[in-house]
C-alpha cells in the first residue's frame, strides 16, 4: 500500500509538469532542475514520516546533460538506508533503452538542544540564564545531549565551558562528592525518601555510593536528577 501511495505522489508531481507541457509532446519531457526538484519533493514524502526533523543538501544535476524524456514518471529511491548521511537518490527512467541518473545528497538530523550563553568556570553552579535553547545538527554533538533546562539547574560544571558550546551531561556534576541528597527509594509501590551525603561525583544514570545521613550505611544508587538519587527494589 505504501509502495502504491508513493507512486501516486510521484504521478501528481509529473502531472503538474507535463500540463506545462506542449500540447504535441508524446513524452514527458524533464530538464536537470525539475528532476532535481522532483527528486527533493520525493525525500521529503519519504522522510515525512519520521518524527526527526531533517536538513536536506542536494547537489543540483549539471545543467549539461540536458532534458531527458520518459514516456512514464520516472523512478525515484535511495541507494542507501535512509538513516545514512552521505547518500543517493537514483532517478530512473524504465523505458527502453532507458536512463539512470543519481542525485548525491547529505541528510541530517537536527535536534533541539541547549547552548551556553556565556563562558562558564568549572565547578560552576549553573542557572537558567546561563542556558538558552536553539537547534543544531546531529552530527556535532557528543555524549548524553540535554535537552530540558530544568533537569540541569544547580548542577556544577565539571570542566570549563565555552560560550556557544552544546551541554551535554558529561559536561556536569548532577550530584558531587559531598554533596547532600533526596534519596528516593521504590518498593514495590512504596514510596519513600531520605537523606544522604554522596562520596563520588555522578552524572545522569550513573549508579554511586551514598551514605545514610541516618543510619550511616552506604548503599548504592542511581543519579536522576541534581541533588536526586534513587533505589529501585
Amino acid at each position: 500500500m505504501k509502495k502504491y501511495e508513493n507512486l501516486v505522489k510521484q504521478t501528481l508531481i509529473a502531472t503538474s509538469l507535463w500540463l506545462s507541457l506542449p500540447c504535441d509532446s508524446s513524452e514527458l519531457s524533464y530538464s536537470p532542475q525539475q528532476l532535481t526538484e522532483l527528486a527533493e519533493q520525493w525525500l521529503q514524502q519519504q522522510l515525512a514520516a519520521d518524527k526527526s526533523q531533517r536538513q536536506l543538501d542536494i547537489n543540483a544535476l549539471d545543467s549539461r546533460i540536458g532534458n531527458k524524456t520518459c514516456p512514464q514518471v520516472p523512478e525515484f529511491r535511495l541507494s542507501q538506508p535512509a538513516g545514512q548521511r552521505q547518500n543517493t537518490v537514483v532517478i530512473r527512467c524504465n523505458d527502453t533503452p532507458g536512463w539512470q541518473l543519481y542525485l548525491p545528497v547529505r541528510i541530517d538530523e537536527i535536534v533541539q538542544t541547549l547552548v551556553l550563553r556565556q563562558n562558564i568556570a568549572s565547578d560552576s553552579v549553573l542557572t537558567a540564564n546561563m542556558l538558552e535553547s536553539t537547534t543544531r545538527q546531529r552530527r556535532f554533538i557528543r555524549g548524553n545531549l540535554v535537552t530540558d533546562a530544568r533537569s540541569v539547574i544547580g548542577a556544577k560544571t565539571k570542566r570549563a565551558l565555552s560560550m556557544g558550546q552544546i551541554l551535554t551531561f558529561q559536561d556536569l556534576c548532577l550530584v558531587c562528592k559531598g554533596d547532600v541528597v533526596t534519596i528516593a527509594i521504590d518498593d514495590k509501590g512504596l514510596a519513600v525518601s531520605v537523606s544522604g551525603i554522596a562520596t563520588e561525583d555522578g552524572s545522569l544514570g550513573d549508579v554511586i555510593p551514598v551514605q545514610n545521613r541516618q543510619s550511616k550505611r552506604t548503599i548504592r544508587a542511581e543519579v536522576v536528577g541534581v541533588n536526586r538519587v534513587e533505589i529501585r527494589f
